[in-house]
């Protein structure tokens, strides 16, 4: 590894690690505004809202995120399914390494027929995760 990809690295972690700081840092400030709300909201003499409505603005969709991955579970496995159907019978060659003269060693890989059933898998994933969605929100 080279000074210049090094650097790269090292400014990709510190951009990354920034990032991640300055989220905390507006969520402490979003915290910070909400105590502020609440303890003028107390010196007038206002109810308070409850904590769990400020709680549940906070919280990640659970049944968002179920049908995202669903979505994205399925599209994988459909087109894993007509990629592998669409390469059956070929033959593809990997470079696996070096022999003990130098000589590059290939490995032959066939796509074989029934190959293709391996997007199933995908698609099953993504069809219980929408499943499971369906039923978090027939629940509500």
């Amino acid at each position: 590894m080279d000074f210049g990809s090094g650097f790269l690295f090292v400014a990709a972690i510190a951009v990354l690690t920034g990032y991640a700081a300055f989220q905390q840092f507006l969520r402490h400030q979003r915290r910070v505004m909400i105590h502020r709300e609440r303890l003028a909201a107390l010196e007038r003499g206002v109810e308070l809202p409850p904590v769990e409505q400020e709680i549940l603005r906070g919280r990640w969709n659970v049944q968002r995120i179920l049908l995202f991955a669903g979505l994205v579970w399925i599209s994988l496995g459909v087109s894993l399914y007509l990629v592998l159907t669409a390469l059956i019978g070929q033959t593809f060659h990997f470079n696996w390494g070096l022999d003990r003269f130098g000589n590059p060693v290939w490995v032959a890989v066939p796509v074989r027929d029934g190959m293709q059933w391996i997007g199933l898998g995908f698609l099953g994933v993504g069809l219980s995760h929408l499943i499971v969605r369906a039923l978090g929100a027939r629940e509500r």
